[in-house]
């Protein structure tokens, strides 16, 4: 049983990594991109699901709260790119308040384990909780002023996809360069994929990249 789930696990994660290179080097908006991104949700909704299911066989809380983390980034991607009207439904308010949730746990965690020897796991939880609960709050403010359409609504849709590709990549590199140190395996792609992001995010809100 937990062979077959790893095995699922493994496939569904290089089936993500393959969609979102797609996703990234089509037309954005195209049928070819949508394709993909559709290829890359659901890959990453079975990399979540086979993740719970074996942190249920061998509980993991660490490997838990990434699993929500990741699969959170891809979620509020694709809703982004469904609500066109910029009107949150309920499975928005539900994933945020999961997302908050966990972040607050995954903060609290790291801080915990901080005042112990928890090597670089505690810092690992503190950055990704940290960005998990601000990207959650950020939904609900934007959510309060207004109904988030246009540029913003597309801006949204990218950063959280592209974080999304982030959490993929690391994945793969933590499980396949483990004569790295671990705050490399874990932190690297983030530190180096967040200028991108933010680059992205200023194409889109100057108007290169229709909304």
């Amino acid at each position: 049983m937990t062979n077959a789930l790893l095995v699922l696990h493994i496939i569904a994660g290089f089936l993500a990594l393959g969609a979102a290179g797609l996703a990234l080097g089509t037309v954005k908006g195209g049928p070819a991109h949508r394709r993909a991104g559709t290829l890359y949700v659901l890959s990453m909704l079975v990399v979540t699901l086979t993740t719970f299911a074996l942190v249920a066989i061998r509980p993991n809380l660490f490997l838990f709260v990434i699993g929500i983390f990741s699969f959170y980034l891809v979620f509020s991607g694709w809703r982004a790119a469904l609500l066109r009207d910029g009107r949150p439904r309920w499975p928005d308010h539900l994933g945020g308040l999961a997302m908050g949730a966990t972040g607050l746990a995954m903060m609290g965690l790291g801080l915990n384990g901080l005042v112990g020897d928890g090597g670089a796991q505690p810092v690992i939880l503190l950055v990704f909780g940290a960005i998990g609960l601000t990207m959650a709050l950020s939904d609900w403010r934007d959510w309060r002023a207004g109904p988030v359409t246009g540029k913003a609504r597309i801006a949204r849709h990218l950063t959280r996809m592209l974080a999304g590709s982030i959490a993929t990549l690391t994945a793969a590199i933590v499980v396949n360069l483990t004569f790295l140190p671990a705050l490399v395996t874990w932190l690297g792609p983030t530190a180096l994929i967040t200028p991108v992001i933010f680059w992205w995010n200023a194409r889109v809100m100057r108007g290169r990249i229709p909304a």
